[in-house]
């Protein structure tokens, strides 16, 4: 297994560590540990004597320095979870740093397609307090890369992902989606409840495509593995929040699509906003061109 983990160098952003480690103990594999530093700063206009122009002294001096804190931050992060590694007597994992200076959303992307790794770790929240998943970079990423990313809330402490939601919307990817859920979670031994929350009590087009994906899984089904539910409500939002209180839900996956999962992920009008008020680690898939 490979996963790359970005990482912004904050305290908050070390509680992806034990997902990393934990997601790799028994298949072994490798983390790239991943950042990116923007390396074109703005100066004001303005000359020195003898022609030397501000922006150029400025950017190489600023832009040293930032290379050198940059590498510094990255060598400690890398020894952090080097300690975290072997503190838990795991032996099969190595750790790689790529440091970048560059549009951080480009630099991962790159990363992404040469190294293809099995999912990008990230955290909600970067240093600033605007939440990580709600900046156009995080945005750009799951509409752009071809691998799962699952990204952990700031605060959220480490939970073994056992009890998953998958919010499914019928596409034609449902299967091969639910497969690749199974085959990243197996360590965990994860029950899977796949769901769908729909406002029209009336239609029962929504009952027979949730049979029809059922019948994908009669194997999974019959050892406990996967529950099947849909959820007629008035307010799908909600409902889908007290559906992971009671099911104790560490986990909610969906596909991510390239646009309309910025403005309602469902027909039904489940947003965006309704993942991120559940609180708890998202894994969202992308749906091929």
């Amino acid at each position: 297994m490979k996963i790359i983990l970005s990482t912004d160098f904050s305290e908050e952003n070390q509680m992806l560590f034990p997902y990393a480690i934990d997601l790799m103990k028994v298949t072994g594999g490798k983390i790239i540990l991943f950042h990116a530093y923007m390396d074109q700063i703005l100066m004001g206009d303005s000359s020195f004597p003898g022609g030397l122009d501000s922006d150029t002294f400025f950017n190489r001096e600023l832009l040293a320095e930032m290379e050198q804190q940059a590498s510094i931050l990255m060598k400690s992060k890398e020894e952090l979870l080097e300690k975290s590694i072997s503190e838990q007597n795991v032996e099969n994992i190595v750790v790689e740093s790529v440091l970048k200076g560059g549009d951080p959303e480009h630099e991962l992307i790159q990363l992404t397609e040469s190294e293809i790794p099995d999912f990008i770790l990230m955290g909600t929240r970067g240093k600033g307090r605007k939440g990580f998943l709600e900046g156009s970079i995080a945005k750009s990423i799951m509409a752009k890369v071809n691998v799962p990313v699952l990204a952990i809330p700031e605060k959220y402490h480490w939970t073994p992902s056992s009890q998953i939601m998958y919010a499914t919307n019928f596409t034609q990817f449902e299967v091969s989606t639910i497969n690749q859920l199974f085959s990243l979670l197996h360590s965990y031994q994860p029950l899977i409840h796949v769901v769908h929350f729909v406002e029209n009590s009336t239609d029962s087009k929504p009952s027979l495509l949730m049979e029809e994906l059922r019948q994908a899984f009669k194997q999974e089904e019959a050892r406990q593995q996967i529950h099947f539910e849909l959820i007629r409500t008035s307010s799908p939002g909600d409902a889908m929040k007290v559906f992971c209180e009671q099911n104790q839900i560490s986990l909610a996956a969906f596909i991510a699509h390239k646009r309309s999962w910025l403005n309602y992920i469902f027909k039904d009008k489940i947003g965006k906003e309704d993942f991120f008020n559940l609180g708890i680690p998202m894994l969202t898939f992308r749906i091929p061109d």
